[in-house]
C-alpha cells in the first residue's frame, strides 16, 4: 500500500512503505509531532514512561474530582482544536475559558464586587483566559493521541544505531523493532542519555537548565470567595485557578482549586517534604480567601522540570533540533519556552523536519546518491557549544 506524505503545498512524496518513527514522550510536544507525522503518512510510535498522556498539559483524578495539575489554559495559535474534532454526541475537546474580571479591574469600571452574586454575574466583564481541554486537559491529550499508537509505562533507557536504523531498550530489554528516526520530546536531563549518538544534540542538551515549581491541589467543603482565576504579586502563591469555573467541569461542591507557588518560594522550599509544603500553601491560600478554608482534599506536588530557564540553542534551529545524519531530533521545552502553544509549535516543526529529512534520504537512495548528511555541521556545533 502506498502512503502519500504531504510536506507543503505542491510537495507530495509517495512512500513504498510508511517509515516508522519512535517518539519518546507523550507530552504535547511529542503528541503533536506524532500526530503530524501520522498525517504525513509515517507510522509514529509514542513511548511514555508514566501512565498518562499530556505531560504538564494533563489532569489528575482524585477523590473529590478532576484537577488540571499543570498548565491551566492554552494561549496563542495552535492546531490542537483541529486534532480534537468532536465525535457525534460528544462535547468538543477544546473550549474557551472565561472568568469574571478581578475585583480590582471591576472597581476601575465603577462596579461593586460585594453586590448580590446574581446581579454581579450579570454586570461583570469577562476575561478570556485561553482554551482548555473538556472535560479535562487530559481529555484533550487523549483526543490528540486518538489515531496514534501510544505505549504507556514504557521507559526508554537506551537508544542506539544499528546499521541504518535505531534500536531502543526499555526496562524489560531490547525492543524487537527498528525505527528510521527517533524524536525526543522529554526534558533535557532525561533526553541526554538517549542523544549520545549525536555530539551536537548532546552538547545542546547539557546546557539546558530548568526551575522546579510546587503546586497544591485543594478541595474545599465551603465556597471560597476568590475569582475563578487570579494572580498575586509579592506572595508565596503566584496564581490560583478554580477547576469548577472551567467549561465542562462539575460546578457542584466541593470546590477544587489549583494553587501554584511562585518561583522564588518554590526554590526556597525545594527540599521540603510534600506535607509541609501543602500546609504552608494552605495557610497562604486562607489568607487570600479571607476566611477559614476546611480542606477535604490536600495534595502538594513538585514539578521537577516545571519551567525551562535556559533552553537548548543551536544555530538556525529555533523551534526544534534535528541531526539529519543520525536521524535524531529534540522538541518541546528543551528547546522553547515552557508554554503549551510554544511546545505545540515545536512538535509541529519537528514533524516537518523529520518528514523532509526522510524524503531527502529516500530521494537520494532512489537516485543512488551517497548520503553525506550533516555530521560535520553537528560536530562543529558541538565544538562551538
Amino acid at each position: 500500500m502506498n502512503h502519500q506524505t504531504e510536506l507543503s503545498p505542491g510537495s507530495v512524496l509517495t512512500y513504498r512503505s510508511a517509515p516508522r518513527i519512535a517518539v519518546i514522550g507523550a507530552g504535547i510536544g511529542g503528541l503533536t509531532c506524532a500526530r503530524e507525522l501520522h498525517l504525513r503518512g509515517c507510522e509514529p510510535v509514542v513511548f511514555e514512561a508514566s501512565g498518562r498522556l499530556g505531560g504538564r498539559c494533563s489532569s489528575r483524578s482524585t477523590s473529590v474530582g478532576w484537577f488540571d495539575d499543570g498548565a491551566q489554559s492554552i494561549g496563542g495559535a495552535t492546531r490542537l482544536g483541529a486534532y480534537a474534532v468532536q465525535r457525534p454526541g460528544e462535547l468538543a475537546a477544546l473550549h474557551p475559558w472565561t472568568v469574571p474580571a478581578t475585583p480590582t479591574e471591576d472597581e476601575r469600571k465603577g462596579r461593586d464586587w460585594d453586590k448580590d452574586e446574581n446581579e454581579a454575574d450579570a454586570t461583570r466583564t469577562l476575561k478570556l483566559m485561553g482554551a482548555v481541554g473538556v472535560p479535562s486537559m487530559l481529555a484533550l491529550a487523549h483526543a490528540v493521541a486518538r489515531p496514534l499508537e501510544v505505549r504507556l509505562h514504557t521507559s526508554i533507557q537506551q537508544a542506539w544505531r544499528r546499521g541504518a536504523t535505531w534500536v531502543l531498550r526499555d526496562s524489560a530489554g531490547e525492543i524487537d523493532e527498528a525505527f528510521e528516526a527517533v524524536v525526543l520530546g522529554i526534558p533535557a536531563p532525561l533526553a541526554l542519555p538517549l542523544a549520545r549518538e549525536s555530539a551536537g544534540l548532546a552538547a545542546a542538551l547539557r546546557a539546558v537548565r530548568y526551575r522546579s515549581r510546587w503546586v497544591l491541589l485543594l478541595g474545599s467543603e465551603r465556597a471560597v470567595n476568590l475569582p475563578g482565576y487570579r494572580e498575586f504579586q509579592g506572595s508565596p502563591i503566584e496564581r490560583v485557578a478554580a477547576m469548577h469555573s472551567k467549561p465542562g467541569r462539575s460546578s457542584t461542591m466541593p470546590q477544587r482549586w489549583f494553587v501554584e507557588a511562585d518561583e522564588r518560594w518554590s526554590f526556597q522550599h525545594a527540599h521540603e517534604d510534600a506535607e509541609t509544603v501543602a500546609d504552608l500553601l494552605l495557610d497562604n491560600f486562607r489568607s487570600h480567601a479571607g476566611r477559614s478554608v476546611k480542606p477535604n482534599f490536600l495534595c502538594a506536588h513538585q514539578w521537577q522540570h516545571g519551567f525551562v530557564e535556559a533552553p537548548a540553542a543551536m544555530p538556525g534551529q529555533p523551534e526544534c533540533l534535528w541531526d539529519d545524519k543520525m536521524r535524531l531530533g529534540v522538541c518541546g521545552d528543551s528547546v522553547v519556552a515552557s508554554q503549551i502553544d510554544r511546545v505545540h509549535r515545536s512538535g509541529l516543526a519537528m514533524a516537518v523536519r523529520v518528514a523532509e529529512g526522510l524524503m531527502r534520504r529516500r530521494e537520494r537512495s532512489a537516485m543512488g546518491t551517497p548520503d553525506r548528511g550533516s555530521r560535520k555541521v553537528f560536530e562543529a556545533q558541538a565544538a562551538h557549544s
